[in-house]
């Protein structure tokens, strides 16, 4: 560790005082982001959703709806491999979400430009309007905080789905009662962060374990909070892909944390459960049948909770940054060296 980032042990910080109003802020914009979509005069053959890092991460949600409810395909891509590889159906006839919470990812801005340079409709998500990207963009819709992204980008998928003439009556109604539900469950949830973060700060790598829409979320916390910001070997592992190879590294001493959806992929998480409860050490479950959801009609709890794992997973990192002392705010290279 370098310099500037070791504080001590110390109390975890509070769950931000704006969880539901920048939920409810996102979900203003609902009659732009329709009307925009919508008014989209080219037909949509092709949805593409372009972000790097946890922004690329942050997409999975979104990529999970689309592909559930769509007959249009859509991809996620890495913003610097979709500019390099320029896929030959990015033209009038697609749409182009890109996400970039700070505005400022230049290989985002680039991936963007070239896509609207190529005819596409682009749009731009982010947390700042002044920023590059949203400068760059003819549309761009702003959140306020991450909880908002994901917001605005569920309301972007709602809004594709709604020129296909798919019923999104009831996903809409369950984003409008989130907010709420989202403060309740993390709330909830913080008894159970700051046990896996007290049990598990100094296992020497940690594996989470995933599937479905909730892979984002983990991927986010192992490679965002964990490699980035505490600066320890962490990796995330698909719940079949688990079975492929990464099991043969389990044995009775090893600690996993694993996530348990209600979406369709839940027996791939059992599954898994199964081995470990057998073969393999601690584990730390985090299951979404446990988690509290107000407000939310039973059937939609599948389509908001990886936006609630999302959200929880930054309360999982300040419970680490508490318990092992070592602040979310050191870097080592990022914004300080040439890369």
């Amino acid at each position: 560790m370098t310099d500037g980032t070791y504080v001590g042990p110390h109390a975890v910080t509070p769950i931000p005082d704006d969880v539901v109003s920048s939920q409810e802020q996102a979900l203003s914009l609902w009659p732009a982001i329709d009307n925009h979509i919508g008014g989209l005069e080219a037909d949509i053959n092709r949805v593409f959703l372009v972000g790097a890092g946890g922004s690329y991460l942050a997409m999975v949600p979104a990529q999970w709806v689309l592909d559930k409810h769509s007959n249009i395909p859509a991809v996620t891509f890495n913003s610097d491999e979709f500019y390099y590889r320029k896929p030959a159906s990015v033209g009038p006839n697609s749409l182009v979400v890109a996400l970039s919470g700070t505005g400022n990812t230049p290989e985002t801005i680039r991936a963007a430009e070239w896509a609207a340079a190529e005819g596409a409709a682009v749009v731009g998500v982010t947390l700042k309007a002044e920023g590059p990207l949203a400068q760059s963009l003819e549309t761009s819709f702003v959140a306020e905080t991450g909880q908002g992204t994901q917001i605005l980008l569920q309301l972007v998928a709602l809004a594709v789905l709604k020129r296909e003439n798919v019923d999104i009556g009831p996903m809409h109604e369950a984003l409008h009662a989130l907010p709420t539900a989202l403060l309740a469950s993390l709330n909830a949830l913080e008894p159970r962060a700051a046990e896996i973060a007290r049990e598990m700060k100094d296992v020497p790598v940690t594996n989470v374990l995933a599937s479905g829409p909730l892979f984002g979320a983990a991927s986010t916390f192992t490679m965002c909070y964990l490699q980035e910001m505490q600066w320890k070997h962490a990796a995330t592992i698909n719940a079949d892909e688990f079975f492929q190879g990464p099991f043969e590294v389990i044995d009775e001493d090893t600690k996993t944390i694993v996530f348990l959806g209600e979406d369709e992929t839940r027996p791939m998480g059992e599954r898994v459960q199964r081995f470990l409860s057998t073969y393999g050490g601690e584990t730390f479950y985090v299951d979404s049948t446990d988690i509290p959801l107000p407000g939310v009609d039973q059937r939609q709890r599948p389509y908001v909770l990886p936006l609630v794992f999302h959200a929880w997973m930054a309360r999982l990192a300040a419970h680490y940054a508490a318990a092992r002392g070592f602040t979310l705010e050191g870097r080592r290279y990022m914004w300080k060296v040439e890369y």
